[in-house]
């Protein structure tokens, strides 16, 4: 049997159809976190990129560091909390976000005590940067932004490949408080690659952040040293590492590369600009 649909029954349909549209549009926006607190920098930042500013409870404290924020202008009069418990409730949040390595006590309270509460995970390449953008728009309802965000971090990755494509590649290590280095299988190593350099720690077969002798990076000799200590203190035992006066004669006939700890220190769009500051200096 055949069914004959004409323009009256169309009419109907579409007619129908916006009515179920305008009144399930109340309860689609009832499902988007509408009091949203977030407890670290990584999430403060990730909110104030993708979130409407209406949804957001209460950021960290940390949103105002001005050393390692890079939201720091866009938080404006939103409320601060310190990552407790009892500041984070007084919110009654809907949603409440952190990284998996900040506040995690606080975290894994909240959590038992019935709050919704999801932790974004660590990045480790670019690619888990895409994937914890969407992830986060999601989570918060702001699916597109997030896309916008990816898109406009392609684009300027593009350009800056194109930008120092003729430039040689050339040689860095990283050398941190406590005598840490940086190697394989972390976002600091896909940045480096990125940015047209060989992490020689990768090519020693060290992975993620491990402890090297200082005889063994000056032997490396690499054409770039990155002397991480932004986060310490400089009376600190841990400090006294980098402030070796052997370091210090090997910096003085190599390149230093000095990335502002704002733009490495969380995984977002901001990475696009300590790639091409560190472009730059090839």
């Amino acid at each position: 049997m055949r069914v004959r649909i004409n323009a009256v029954s169309m009419k109907h349909f579409y007619l129908f159809f916006t009515v179920l549209l305008l009144v399930s549009a109340p309860l689609l926006a009832a499902d988007k976190p509408q009091r949203i607190v977030s407890i670290g920098l990584c999430t403060d930042q990730l909110l104030l990129m993708l979130a409407e500013r209406e949804q957001i409870a209460s950021l960290s404290v940390w949103a105002l560091d001005q050393e390692m924020s890079y939201m720091i202008d866009a938080v404006g009069d939103l409320p601060l909390n310190n990552s407790s418990v009892e500041e984070v409730i007084q919110y009654q949040p809907d949603l409440v976000v952190a990284s998996k390595y900040a506040a995690w006590d606080t975290a894994n309270f909240l959590r038992q005590l019935g709050y919704q509460v999801k932790q974004i995970p660590l990045a480790r390449s670019i690619a888990d940067i895409y994937s914890l953008l969407r992830q986060f728009g999601e989570w918060t309802g702001n699916q597109q932004r997030a896309e916008s965000v990816i898109e406009q971090m392609q684009v300027e990755l593009a350009e800056i490949q194109q930008r120092y494509a003729g430039r040689p590649q050339k040689t860095v290590m990283v050398y941190s408080p406590n005598g840490f280095t940086i190697g394989a299988n972390t976002l600091e190593n896909d940045l480096f690659t990125h940015a047209g350099y060989i992490n020689l720690a990768a090519n020693m077969g060290i992975e993620g952040f491990q402890p090297i002798a200082l005889e063994t990076l000056i032997a490396a000799a690499p054409d770039v040293l990155q002397i991480d200590q932004n986060l310490s203190r400089p009376d600190s035992l841990a400090t006294a590492y980098v402030a070796h006066p052997a370091l210090a004669r090997m910096l003085e006939h190599r390149e230093y590369l000095d990335i502002p700890t704002r733009l490495r220190i969380c995984a977002g769009p901001m990475i696009t600009e300590a790639i091409e500051s560190m472009a730059q200096r090839r």
